[in-house]
């Protein structure tokens, strides 16, 4: 005979209460997960002073620019030309020391094309330069607007060269076939580009930096349009609000860092309508000197679609779950170390990044 089980009122109260608990319990388990575990080291570069952008190449090695300066924002027309380090991730060891001949610019950012060669923009020489490591050659191609300061640079799915024009508030694009220059406006005059990206589509992503514009930017090639997405409305001059870095997620979602807020942004490209701010929601974390300015600049994505970045005030890196909501802070390896533009992440998921004014470079593994 079957035998049947009858749960009294106040038992069924408490079955239910105690349900709710964990289910409570398991929410708040999941909005503060515990942080990864996470080892950091550092060691100094091998040459040259003030280190800032990295860019991989396609053996994994890790080159870093060396500019020999701190563009703030820009460095002294008498500093002499900036240095570019390559960096064997495998064994731990500097391969080398590339000196910029004269004439050249301090390097900020880098990045590699499909052949090797490394593309930097000079911001004190105003050209878009080349180092092309297989037969150790420089070449540099002056920017048609006077005084542009290129910044921040990325190569399309074509192998052209996108750059973001700092001082001149445009984008910028050099054909290294035709040696030919495209430059597009931003409707404001002090947009002051930084950060730049491109997506699947090719479509060339970017930051618009001061606080009282704060846009991020889309250009699509084929076309010749220019989109602009709002991070808020209303008026946010003297926010602090200053989009820097930008980067996308496996789902083609859009990410930036915010400067002197203290968050991360994102746009989810399902939502996004151009002219407002839909879809658009910005991250805050909560630094651990609270007196302390911020400054989040550098951004990347690892495999598992964690948001890591780093804070240069407040001598910090760190990440943001997505899937949990939660981020997890951690000291870099040197204090004040001022980590800035330059992280990036290894294809075994090591977060790199540079320490301008400990001249060093750090390496995290989360484990």
């Amino acid at each position: 005979m079957l035998q049947h089980t009858h749960v009294f009122p106040i038992a069924r109260l408490f079955l239910t209460l105690f349900a709710g608990a964990v289910l409570v319990l398991l929410s708040a388990q999941a909005a503060f997960a515990h942080p990864l575990s996470v080892t950091s080291t550092d060691f100094f570069i091998n040459s040259g002073t003030d280190p800032w952008g990295t860019a991989f190449d396609g053996q994994g090695h890790l080159w870093v620019a060396v500019p020999g300066c701190d563009p703030s924002p820009t460095c002294f027309k008498t500093d002499p030309p900036g240095k570019i380090e390559e960096y064997n991730v495998s064994d731990m060891s500097w391969i080398q020391t590339i000196q910029l001949p004269a004439g050249y610019g301090q390097p900020i950012f880098l990045a590699i094309d499909g052949k090797g060669k490394l593309w930097f923009p000079g911001v004190m020489s105003n050209a878009i330069e080349m180092y092309n490591p297989a037969n150790q050659t420089f070449h540099k191609w002056k920017i048609p607007t006077a005084s542009a300061l290129p910044w921040d640079i990325a190569i399309d799915h074509k192998g052209k060269i996108w750059f973001t024009e700092h001082g001149s508030n445009k984008i910028g694009m050099f054909n290294p076939s035709t040696h030919v220059f495209k430059e597009i406006a931003t409707p404001a005059t002090t947009s002051n580009p930084y950060g730049i990206t491109v997506d699947s589509q090719n479509n060339i992503w970017f930051t618009e930096n001061t606080d009282a514009v704060a846009l991020i930017g889309e250009y699509t090639p084929t076309s010749g349009r220019l989109q602009e997405y709002k991070i808020r409305n209303g008026d946010t001059s003297g926010s602090g609000l200053t989009p820097h870095l930008i980067t996308i997620d496996h789902n083609g979602n859009i990410w930036w860092s915010e400067g002197f807020v203290g968050a991360i942004g994102e746009l989810n490209i399902a939502q996004a309508e151009p002219g407002t701010n839909n879809g658009v929601t910005e991250f805050f974390y909560t630094p651990p000197c609270g007196t302390c300015d911020m400054h989040t600049s550098g951004i990347a994505v690892d495999g598992q679609g964690n948001i890591w970045f780093d804070d240069s005030d407040q001598s910090i890196f760190g990440s943001y779950n997505v899937s949990s909501g939660s981020f997890s802070l951690y000291n870099t390896p040197t204090s004040n170390s001022h980590p800035h533009d330059g992280l990036n992440i290894d294809s075994q998921g090591h977060i790199w990044f540079d320490e301008e004014f400990a001249n060093k470079l750090a390496q995290a593994t989360a484990d």
